[in-house]
């Protein structure tokens, strides 16, 4: 029996990984999760970053499954063929321009003053995991966001704010799919159009569900993604 490829999962901008637990609970099949932690007091920039996942990369076949803030990431990676990768899977992300149009004008805000409070949970609720959020998720997310120092996650989002990754995108060899959340309000709703407008292979698929779409809907995410890596695998033995 054919061994499972491993998957390195690549967090948002809490950089935990913690937050994956209810797509592991899930119980991902088709693949062996790997979730990757970026230093909570080190603050490290996509160049910095890309070397430390760098250095991780599995050997024999593995997928790049990337939420949010580490989308560019991950693109990037997966520009520079790594030997091995199979898949490219892009989770409530983007290539440019990240937030929603009603987020412009808080841009000029960000620095570690924005960070340096606890997130209140009417603002996780509103801009990551939906009105509807059970609590327990609401909580896990203020303690990963809460364990990283706050310059760091000012870091990180100025990172994202001026981020293009479409370049990179146009040199991936490998097989796309982007999990698009109708309900996002954090991330621009259209920003699988990016990817489509330069990779029109690349799958996409639209779950309703607000941007954290792993952890609000793990099993319909879970089950696109599986489907995904099947058909993937199916071409390359065909191809191969």
């Amino acid at each position: 029996m054919a061994r499972l490829p491993k998957a390195l999962l690549l967090p948002g901008l809490d950089g935990s990984g913690r937050l994956f637990a209810p797509l592991l609970a899930a119980g991902p099949r088709a693949f062996e999760p790997e979730p990757v932690s970026f230093p909570p007091d080190r603050a490290l920039g996509y160049d910095e970053l890309a070397a430390l996942v760098r250095a991780r990369l599995p050997r024999g076949r593995f997928v790049l499954l990337a939420e949010s803030f580490s989308g560019p990431l991950a693109v990037r990676l997966a520009a520079e063929r790594p030997r091995g990768l199979a898949a490219l899977v892009l989770a409530a992300t983007f290539l440019h321009r990240p937030l929603d149009a009603l987020l412009h004008p808080i841009r000029g805000l960000v620095g570690a003053r924005l960070f340096g409070a606890a997130m209140p949970a009417p603002v996780v609720r509103h801009f990551m995991a939906g009105p509807d959020a059970p609590d327990a998720i609401v909580a896990e997310v203020q303690r990963a966001v809460a364990a990283v120092r706050a310059e760091v996650l000012a870091h990180r989002a100025t990172e994202a704010l001026r981020v293009d990754a479409r370049g990179a995108l146009a040199d991936v060899d490998v097989p796309i799919l982007f999990l698009a959340p109708t309900r996002d309000r954090l991330i621009r709703r259209d920003a699988h159009e990016d990817v489509s407008a330069l990779r029109p292979d690349a799958a996409v698929a639209r779950l309703d569900a607000p941007h954290m779409v792993l952890q609000r809907a793990p099993h319909a995410s879970l089950a696109v993604i599986e489907e995904f890596l099947g058909a993937a695998a199916a071409r390359a033995a065909l191809a191969g």
